[in-house]
């Protein structure tokens, strides 16, 4: 097993080799005004200093050390191997990634929590500015979605429906994973998407041997909270399944076996926006701010 510092030389060996196949100068434990850099790119017009931050590090810290670099017009990568406490969300004044080793103990950026790069190439990426920050995820058009349907019976007439979930993440334009319980979609609930209704519409109608009685997607008037909205019904009755009887249930299902799961391709009309700020790279040049 490779011990930090091996690891830390690795990490900086591989920050060199980036700069000299970019045909950069790059300078090895530089010293600035009040800061040292593991490596210190010089370039007339954006200077970039790596940070290989192995051991532990708080977050005031970091920001502590980092505006230095910002004080300077010094664009500064952070390489962390543990993940930095109360850094909640990516940030545009502070780049951090974090280096892991797969099973063949080659080296892997995460760009965030979701997506992995070979050190290599986010390196050659990052130095040649590639690697942007984005305030938005835009989707991908085409998706691929699990779906996993579940029982409920009808609170008035008793008769057994089915209710879906989405259980994969979308994609974004720049590949990264997009979890359907970490954003707001435009009517709530990723399961309300049009072409995600008629995913499910198309699987019970492929599948008749699996006998999904499907509960009706619609907007219903709810009076437990004196209001109308989005909602699975009765495909019999129509009655309205309440929000939390949903969520109780599909709780259930996510952390349980899930018995009847199928999946399919869907084509959104248009990508959809969401506010999920990210380090954003995307190998065509796709970004998710186009």
């Amino acid at each position: 097993m490779k011990n930090q510092m091996s690891k830390h030389d690795r990490i900086q060996k591989e920050i060199i080799s980036a700069c000299t196949t970019a045909g950069i100068q790059a300078l090895q434990e530089y010293k600035g005004s009040d800061w040292r850099a593991d490596v210190f790119v010089p370039h007339p017009v954006r200077p970039v200093a790596f940070e290989i931050q192995l051991s532990r590090q708080s977050l005031s810290k970091t920001l502590q050390r980092q505006s230095k670099y910002i004080r300077d017009g010094i664009s500064a990568c952070w390489l962390f191997e543990n993940p930095l406490p109360k850094l909640l969300q990516e940030r545009n004044d502070l780049p951090v990634f974090y280096v892991e080793e797969d099973k063949d103990s080659s080296l892997l950026v995460n760009l965030g929590t979701r997506k992995k790069l070979p050190l290599k190439t986010f390196l050659e990426n990052f130095i040649l500015d590639n690697i942007q920050f984005n305030r938005e995820a835009k989707t991908k058009l085409n998706q691929s979605v699990t779906l996993v349907f579940y029982e409920m019976h009808c609170w008035k007439c008793r008769e057994l429906n089915h209710l879906y979930f989405v259980d994969s993440p979308f994609y974004s334009s720049c590949g990264a994973e997009i979890h359907p319980e970490e954003a707001l979609w435009d009517s709530s609930s990723v399961e309300y998407i049009p072409e995600i209704i008629q995913l499910a519409k198309k699987i019970a109608a492929e599948h008749q041997d699996l006998d999904i009685r499907s509960a009706v997607i619609k907007e219903r008037h709810s009076y437990t909270v004196d209001k109308s909205y989005m909602s699975f019904g009765c495909y019999k009755c129509d009655s309205i399944f309440g929000d939390f009887y949903v969520m109780d249930a599909k709780m259930e299902q996510m952390y349980g076996p899930k018995e009847l799961s199928c999946s399919g391709e869907i084509q959104l009309d248009k990508a959809i926006r969401l506010e999920i700020p990210h380090w954003c790279f995307s190998e065509d040049k796709d970004y998710c701010c186009k």
